[in-house]
């Protein structure tokens, strides 16, 4: 289940009569007036066909008369109005990813291509409206997908009160603790920086690694070798807050990010932090980080040196990001999605079938 489901539906659901279609087994705690459930699949479109005819028919049957639907799952609804809500731009990641490969390692990408990329351009074109976090995000999918300016909309994702309390609760640190939080695989570049970091025995901090994922084996042998690294691999939400309390350097290597919420959370936590300078980031953390080369792991992880050396700076750079941080509002989020889905309703026509006011959202 998605922040942005979690977070969003709740308020939706106190304002319209929600539907919630899901292949999942989790569910926002909201007051919604039907839980419709599909079948799971091992990938997130197969699902969809499933729950795009669940979707298809509560709209033939007059149950809704539009829907949210997450990431490209619209692809296969038929004749339902609908708003998509992208979090990221598969076809922009792939495209990124694949520049000056040989054919042979380009191909590598094809399932992603056909799986994600195309249905996510299909969703996006025929959405009344898309909703994506950042003008970075939305540049891309104008671009890429094809899709008109006026018809995507930027709402970005809001910090939450649990990262801006653990700012205050910062106890103070005798030794600097870097943290990752992301899915490691080569997208977000994590393990280029660990080898970087492990040759580099001067540096006085241990590097704690959150997540899992398709490169998790790499990090594990890093991690084997120096002990200042520390994989911990999924964390549950407490778990995370707490890690959070007790690190101070935050970085992120991403390639491509359509947001960065876990950055987000790291500025509102309170951590002095570094990242590659793409787009999306650079909108989102401004000038309360250090920003290098994308691709550079080795001017990360100097730049993580300085910090680690340098208390000032660390000091410095996390109260400009947590201040920064306040300018992103979950309350404004969903005010603004509230408004967008208003204004969608208005548009669709009339002699249409039978128009309750519920509105289904896919997650």
């Amino acid at each position: 289940m998605s922040t942005l489901a979690r977070k969003v539906l709740p308020e939706l659901a106190r304002r319209h009569e929600v539907t919630y279609v899901t292949a999942g087994e989790e569910r926002p705690r909201a007051d919604f007036a039907r839980v419709v459930r599909g079948r799971r699949w091992p990938y997130m479109n197969l699902a969809g066909f499933g729950l795009s005819r669940r979707v298809n028919r509560l709209y033939r049957d007059g149950e809704i008369d539009l829907a949210l639907v997450w990431g490209s799952i619209g692809f296969a609804l038929r004749g339902v109005p609908f708003i998509a809500l992208d979090g990221t731009s598969v076809y922009a990641q792939i495209g990124l990813l694949s520049i000056g490969l040989p054919l042979h390692r380009r191909l590598r990408y094809l399932p992603g291509l056909v799986h994600y990329a195309l249905p996510e351009v299909l969703c996006d074109r025929r959405a009344l409206r898309v909703v994506v976090p950042s003008g970075a995000l939305k540049r891309d999918i104008v671009r890429l997908h094809g899709v008109p300016d006026n018809r995507v909309a930027v709402v970005p994702h809001g910090v939450e009160p649990a990262h801006l309390a653990c700012y205050g609760r910062k106890p103070p640190a005798d030794r600097t603790t870097v943290l990752f939080v992301g899915r490691l695989h080569s997208g977000k570049g994590i393990t280029d920086v660990l080898e970087e970091f492990a040759r580099r025995r001067d540096i006085d901090a241990d590097f704690l690694v959150v997540g899992d994922g398709p490169d998790r084996r790499r990090v594990e042998r890093v991690a084997a070798r120096d002990p200042r690294v520390k994989p911990l691999g999924e964390l549950r939400r407490g778990r995370l807050a707490t890690v959070l309390t007790m690190t101070q350097v935050f970085v992120l290597p991403s390639y491509y990010e359509g947001f960065g919420l876990a950055l987000l959370e790291a500025m509102a936590s309170g951590h002095a932090c570094v990242a590659y300078d793409i787009p999306a980031v650079r909108e989102l953390l401004g000038d309360g980080g250090v920003l290098v080369p994308p691709g550079d792991a080795g001017a990360l992880v100097d730049a993580v040196s300085r910090l680690a050396r340098d208390e000032a700076s660390r000091i410095a750079l996390t109260r400009i990001a947590h201040a920064r941080s306040f300018l992103y509002s979950w309350d404004d989020a969903v005010s603004a999605i509230d408004r967008i889905v208003r204004d969608a309703v208005a548009t669709i026509d009339p002699s249409s079938p039978s128009l309750p006011a519920g509105i289904p959202a896919s997650g």
